[in-house]
């Protein structure tokens, strides 16, 4: 899970906000904060925003962007590899491959 990949909302914790479950969105910022990306979500009214930060429990990969590691840190306006995560195996990690929880799936560890 990472910049540009096409996401899917998997359950309803988003409900009150307009966003039921089954919304697809894509990530468009590749920083996690809270445990959550930010997300442009497709398909929701008119007088509701797009963007909104999804826990990363809350969403699947439908499908993934085929930009590698290294092109998306060319790309962001600022390319510092500490700053920029993705997760994979469960694991949030940087592009330096820290991992930032300790037990995979277990976002706040």
């Amino acid at each position: 899970m990472k910049l540009l990949d096409t996401i899917e909302i998997i359950n309803d914790n988003y409900a009150k906000l307009g966003i039921p479950k089954g919304t697809k969105g894509i990530i468009v910022l590749a920083e996690i904060r809270g445990n959550a990306f930010d997300c442009e979500l497709l398909g929701l009214p008119k007088n509701i925003y797009p963007e909104f930060a999804i826990n990363i429990a809350d969403m699947k990969v439908l499908e993934e962007s085929d930009y590698t590691d290294e092109e998306l840190l060319e790309e962001l306006p600022t390319p510092d590899p500490h700053w920029w995560c993705k997760v994979e195996d469960g694991y949030i990690m940087n592009l330096l491959g820290e991992r930032k929880n300790k037990i995979p799936y277990d976002y706040d560890s």
